[in-house]
């Protein structure tokens, strides 16, 4: 029989393992595959300053064009159209800034972050297969699935 069960990483497989071989499996017997989750994690990590430059960017990006309208429009005012410009780009660059920064902060992750599950294959011999079955239900596997030799 070959059986198949489900963990989580945990201790509980190295019991589940310790009590399977005092029935007299092997570990040639015996397979442990730890799944990897799909797609791949990216090994880049994300600085919390990398928002700032973001946010720096669509800020920059902001108040180069409100100052150009602020130039243009300071050509009616009093101002003239220096000073309205560099009003218009302070107000367009605090603007952008914040308006970027407040919806792309980092939130806390709502997505629950599992371990990869790991599978275990076990082949034994048909009398001794559902006792193996329970001592994997005993130590909290998931799931656990039997099926005869080919």
């Amino acid at each position: 029989m070959i059986i198949v069960g489900t963990f989580q990483p945990s201790i509980e497989i190295e019991h589940a393992l310790a009590e399977i071989e005092q029935y007299g499996i092997l570990p040639e017997e015996m397979m442990v595959l730890y799944m990897n989750e799909f797609p791949p994690i990216s090994n880049k990590k994300k600085f919390p300053i990398d928002i700032h430059v973001s946010s720096f960017e669509i800020g920059i990006a902001f108040a180069t064009g409100l100052a150009v309208i602020g130039a243009s429009i300071g050509f009616k005012l009093i101002l003239g159209p220096i000073f309205s410009g560099l009003l218009a780009a302070i107000i367009g660059f605090a603007f952008g800034y914040s308006i970027y920064y407040f919806f792309h902060r980092k939130k806390e992750n709502t997505k629950h972050k599992s371990l990869p599950e790991i599978i275990l294959i076990i082949q034994s011999p048909k009398e001794i297969a559902p006792s193996i079955k329970q001592i994997l239900w005993k130590h909290k596997a998931k799931s656990v699935g039997m099926r005869k030799r080919m």
